[in-house]
């Protein structure tokens, strides 16, 4: 559904935010769906924060940049799907194995997309197969069409469902997380291979060495086999890459991207360095400069955006550390941790934003009503035994 929309705007409203909360609604009359009471504090002190910020910026603005109120109702509505969880009724263990359905599928499609490209036939987005439901479509707003290269008529894989090519690169990484380091299987690896290339797309591979990177800190005294898992895939690809480098080229070649002024990696990676500059100049980098203030700052280069900046523009650092307190209390786990972490680094380095409804609610079902098989949590069937 994240295709599925209404564009308000620079904005947009996403119909699967409603269809999760229509789900919730159901689930808490059937008892499945339970209220996360430390979350629900937790995002009470977001909320008394998010509107003070508000309410300051009204009444002294920065730097005459106006604010939104719209912007502040999504973001407040959108996170809100954190404070719902799983009751012992609900059947955790079926979650992931309908995700890792959904991935595949997706992996799949991403390949018989360049294979009917090579007879012509180029269907990348649901306009393109059903012109009839561009009204209620919101993929105008991204690249779901990228070419291969400028000037190019050949595009990228997205795998049809995903936004685009790098959300699908970026859903093959949770992916490869899941079956290698939460369910320990390998089989799927070559297909998540084969399409990941396709996309010609880096921020899944970068999302993957970021995660990597970071486990250790957090979980020592378990990275040791991610540590060993990672060098192994890291050297595999790299033999890979030294053998028949042909595949690989595509994906080398966009980090010329970064240097272009037009290009989305200079946009997602370079040109937010302007923007934190400017927010370091003014004395409202405490207490941010009101909902919407980031779009509106004269600093703001277009496509530059994350999740961090946006927090620390609009909300200031104090509203960053707040917000990310109740991120973090709603997804990290025990036994989730390398998952969870996965999902932080796809929303800050993904390109995506405080209101990403599909995202987020990709998150919410992985990090807080999904259990790994065997874990031992209660399920609904015996139960229903």
């Amino acid at each position: 559904m994240q295709r599925f929309g209404l564009l308000i705007g620079t904005g947009q409203i996403f119909f699967s935010l409603f269809g999760f909360f229509a789900l919730v609604a159901w689930g808490w009359w059937v008892g499945l769906v339970s209220i996360r009471g430390p979350q629900t504090l937790a995002f009470g002190l977001v909320v008394v924060w998010f509107l003070f910020s508000a309410v300051a910026s009204a009444e002294s603005p920065d730097r005459g940049v106006e604010t939104s109120p719209a912007s502040l109702a999504m973001v407040l509505v959108t996170n809100s799907i954190f404070l719902f969880g799983p009751s012992t009724r609900f059947s955790n263990e079926a979650v992931l194995p309908v995700f890792l359905f959904y991935v595949r599928l997706c992996a799949v499609l991403a390949i018989v997309q360049i294979v009917l490209q090579f007879g012509g036939i180029r269907i990348f987005s649901f306009k393109d197969a059903i012109p009839a439901l561009d009204p209620v479509l919101v993929e105008s707003a991204y690249n779901q069409n990228a070419v291969e290269f400028y000037g190019s008529l050949n595009r990228r894989a997205n795998g049809f469902f995903p936004m685009e090519p790098g959300a699908l690169s970026q859903l093959l990484a949770v992916g490869v997380v899941i079956d290698v380091f939460i369910l320990r299987r390998l089989a799927y690896l070559p297909l998540y291979a084969i399409s990941y290339v396709l996309t010609r797309s880096g921020s899944g591979l970068l999302v993957l060495v970021v995660s990597l990177s970071v486990y250790p800190l957090i979980a020592p005294l378990k990275s040791l086999r991610v540590i060993a898992i990672g060098a192994a895939v890291a050297l595999m690809i790299g033999t890979t890459y030294l053998i028949a480098p042909e595949p690989f080229d595509p994906i080398v070649s966009r980090l010329d991207e970064f240097s272009s002024t037009k290009s989305s990696g200079y946009a997602r990676y370079v040109a937010q360095l302007q923007t934190w500059d400017y927010l370091f100049q003014t004395d409202r980098v405490l207490i941010g400069s009101g909902p919407g203030g980031l779009e509106r700052s004269p600093a703001y280069f277009g496509g530059s955006g994350n999740p961090v900046l946006k927090l620390v523009a609009d909300y200031g650092i104090v509203g960053l550390l707040i917000f990310l307190f109740y991120l973090v209390l709603s997804i990290f786990r025990k036994d989730n941790s390398m998952l969870a972490l996965t999902m932080l680094a796809c929303y800050q380095l993904g390109g995506g934003n405080l209101a990403m409804a599909p995202f987020l609610i990709m998150m919410a079902m992985l990090c807080v009503w999904s259990q790994s098989p065997g874990a031992g949590l209660r399920s609904i069937r015996p139960q229903a035994l």
